[in-house]
């Protein structure tokens, strides 16, 4: 048998804290990639997306955004978020959102409006987004999805709420990051 100094008893634990559902500056922490949806990956990441979209139709690409949020309170800073944003694919050709717009167009208006908050550069077709590219991202408390939850709330990016640039001070004289087009003076 062995015993372990653990350095903290059990009945001194703290509990997490979950963000109350604001604004937040996120930084990419690493170069964004391209990979295969959880459909492709769960009906065969190596088969090719014409097998895969015949066995589910969901079966596409995302651009992956690893995040990390940039706070003063030390409880905050450096909480981890992923990002996946949709490419449109093959199988959304001639699918609508319930608004009637083209499910391909609303997939990349989504991808653009990241690529903007990000201050990312658009060349016609084509978007490019970088490692250390900061923006505000809307975090959000809900019931977490994964399979293996038990439940519990959780902090994810909002899915309906688009992110937003980073002011061109960056910073206001209170320490709150400013939205383009808004006052320094004005607290959010």
């Amino acid at each position: 048998m062995a015993t372990f100094e653990v350095g903290i008893g059990k009945e001194d634990i703290q509990e997490g804290v979950l963000l109350p559902e604001d604004w937040y500056v996120m930084r990419i922490i690493e170069e964004p990639f391209e990979d295969k949806n959880a459909a492709w990956k769960a009906v065969g990441k190596d088969l090719p997306y014409k097998v895969a979209s015949e066995v589910n139709e969901k079966a596409g690409k995302n651009i992956v955004l690893r995040l990390v949020m940039e706070s003063e309170i030390p409880e905050f800073h450096e909480r981890r978020f992923t990002k996946w944003l949709s490419l449109p694919n093959a199988g959304d050709e001639g699918k609508y959102m319930n608004d009637g717009q083209p499910k391909v167009d609303w997939k990349a208006s989504i991808i653009y409006k990241w690529v903007e908050a990000f201050q990312g550069i658009v060349e016609g077709k084509e978007v490019t987004l970088a490692q250390g590219q900061k923006a505000l991202v809307y975090v959000i408390q809900e019931i977490d999805r994964r399979e293996s939850s038990d439940g519990a709330i959780v902090n994810t990016i909002s899915m309906n709420v688009h992110p937003r640039a980073l002011g061109a001070g960056g910073e206001s004289p209170f320490g709150q990051p400013t939205l383009e087009g808004e006052e320094d003076d004005l607290p959010f």
